[in-house]
């Protein structure tokens, strides 16, 4: 029941308003209030109450207005959170914030035009390798935004792709070591650093498992007779929070095959990680409890951990993904088939393994080359 109020306005003269109750919005399921206040008397505050009420009863009330392109990102980003994990909702949340929101945010959505996405996506195009990324998840809101009723064309839809950049490979930005370059890194490692970084490094290398993967083992997922490690879950890092959930997919569920060299490395970890445990009077959980690697304080270790001790040694100008790289090249050098790698990558489609994963490491273009050679002379 909406209730009529004098107020006082900063000029000293006296009016008055009032706060309706409006329904429930249907998009949001929320309920909306308005408030008209500025009348000059309480006979004309009455008259504009019973005409809103009016509306009100034939459902002709003004609803939220949707129009800007930011408040319908609200609405669908609330629906999205619920399809995927945390981490990825998390990602998109970033592109929003850092590049759509920024160009579309506080445009009115029926003002956006074919030309103008055109001209944001061509400026993407040049600054970012993923901006198809960025595209299909602004024309995201637009579809929304058309089965809510609030749009009738997605913009988006209407403008041609930009061609990708061909980025030329050069050892700068090449985020993949050859068998030598990670011979010396680990070494380095070893000689350098505490044994946990140093098993790190060695595992993720050894293994090609996603530093989310890593971050997550507990050490029955090591067999040790078997000479396995069982990958089926990762972490979530979030803003203000790491949890562990299931893998990326479920190809990304898999059990692979690791050397006894490695094994071996982390036998030793093992130990030691629980003299260092005890010495902080930290408990050691049970190995279906216990993580491999985790922080001072024996919890998920933080997601920039592998990144900050990298940056100690930029000679190598590689990053943590990097050495799934490095991983999934050298299996390819040492003959691996092509099912074999994404198998124990855990890829979902054998095209990424493909698009990401066969470029040839230096080693092998010579060889390359030098059979050539061998067969022109023969």
């Amino acid at each position: 029941m909406a209730t009529i109020k004098k107020y006082t306005k900063k000029d000293g003269s006296t009016a008055y308003m009032f706060n309706a109750y409006l329904g429930i919005d249907p998009l949001t399921g929320k309920s909306k209030r308005t408030t008209r206040r500025g009348f000059k008397t309480q006979k004309e505050a009455k008259l504009a109450l019973a005409q809103l009420q009016i509306e009100i009863d034939r459902g002709k009330f003004v609803k939220q207005d949707y129009s800007l392109f930011k408040d319908v990102y609200e609405l669908w980003y609330a629906q999205y959170v619920n399809t995927v994990k945390s981490s990825s909702a998390e990602r998109v949340k970033i592109y929003f914030e850092k590049q759509i929101l920024p160009a579309f945010g506080e445009l009115k959505l029926a003002k956006i035009t074919p030309s103008y996405c055109q001209k944001v996506v061509n400026e993407w195009s040049k600054k970012y390798k993923r901006f198809d990324s960025m595209k299909m998840y602004a024309s995201k809101i637009f579809e929304f935004a058309i089965a809510q009723n609030l749009l009738s064309i997605n913009p988006m839809k209407r403008i041609i792709m930009p061609k990708r950049q061909r980025e030329i490979k050069t050892k700068e930005n090449q985020n993949f070591l050859d068998r030598h370059e990670l011979q010396t890194f680990l070494n380095l490692i070893k000689q350098k650093e505490p044994i946990q970084y140093y098993t790190m490094f060695h595992l993720l290398a050894f293994t090609g498992m996603r530093k989310s993967e890593l971050a997550a083992l507990n050490w029955s997922d090591i067999d040790w007779n078997n000479e396995t490690i069982n990958i089926s879950k990762n972490v979530s890092y979030t803003a203000n929070n790491r949890t562990i959930s299931t893998t990326k997919t479920s190809s990304s569920d898999r059990t692979i095959s690791i050397d006894s060299t490695t094994l071996n490395i982390l036998k030793k970890w093992k130990l030691e990680q629980k003299k260092e445990l005890l010495a902080r009077g930290i408990r050691v959980e049970e190995d279906k409890k216990q993580l491999v690697f985790s922080n001072t304080s024996n919890q998920i270790m933080p997601a920039n951990i592998l990144w900050k001790k990298l940056r100690k040694y930029p000679q190598f100008n590689i990053s943590p993904h990097g050495f799934r790289h490095t991983h999934a090249s050298l299996l390819f050098e040492s003959g691996a088939s092509i099912k074999q790698v994404q198998e124990r990558l855990g890829h979902s489609n054998v095209s990424t393994t493909l698009d990401i994963y066969t470029h040839v490491t230096k080693n092998a273009e010579k060889d390359v080359a030098n059979k050539f050679l061998n067969f022109m002379n023969s």
